[in-house]
């Protein structure tokens, strides 16, 4: 009966991906919080290894039940930076979080890539457009330029809310990654009901009065 059963199992391991059918995922979710940046990186002045500070948005729990309260400072790595230059290249820049710190203990903390956008930028080329270079003799003067200018360097601005995973579940891939449940648009949301005819209306608040000596 074992070995029925072991057989079973592993001829519907192999047919389920020719079906298209996924495998149940028993792992506990990854825990997702938000961190902001504490401070700017630029590509004009980032380099490659340069530390960062974060800090936590909300009260979070780790996965081995730490308590990280709102506010906990952390910091994070830019992992490639480069600098704007000429032929139009703009300014690029990657960063990661490392880790949170507690009172005597280093919390890590992952970018979740599956929602986030904003942990890398390019600044943009300040190119001509292609269509210009058809009008005569401009071609001669746009040489030139390409060669010469310079793109827009690249700024991941203080405050910018960055989601990631807490603990090293993620990597280790002990856990899954839940993507977040959408907020309902606002379309979505049920409008108020008509008051019936004839019934009284709430009264209005009256305004706070100044306070007078």
């Amino acid at each position: 009966m074992a070995v029925a059963r072991a057989a079973s199992l592993t001829a519907f391991a192999l047919l389920a991906p020719l079906l298209g059918i996924a495998e149940p995922d028993d792992r506990p979710p990854c825990v997702r919080t938000f961190v902001v940046m504490a401070g700017d990186v630029d590509s004009a002045h980032a380099r490659a290894g340069d530390s960062f500070p974060i800090k936590t948005v909300d009260p979070a729990r780790a996965p081995n039940g730490t308590m990280i309260p709102a506010g906990t400072m952390g910091f994070g790595v830019v992992a490639i930076s480069q600098h704007a230059e000429r032929g139009g290249r703009g300014g690029y820049v990657v960063i990661e979080t490392r880790f949170l710190a507690l009172p005597g203990e280093h919390v890590p903390v992952t970018i979740d890539w599956t929602t986030e956008a904003r942990a890398s930028a390019t600044g943009a080329s300040r190119n001509i457009p292609g269509f210009v270079g058809a009008i005569p003799f401009v071609g001669y003067v746009l040489g030139p330029y390409g060669f010469i200018h310079h793109g827009k360097d690249v700024t991941i601005a203080r405050d910018t809310r960055i989601p990631v995973l807490i603990g090293d579940d993620v990597v280790a891939g002990a856990c899954r990654i839940v993507p977040p449940t959408p907020a309902p648009s606002p379309s979505a949301l049920p409008s108020p009901s008509p008051s019936p005819a004839g019934s009284p209306s709430a009264s209005p608040i009256p305004s706070a009065r100044p306070i007078t000596g």
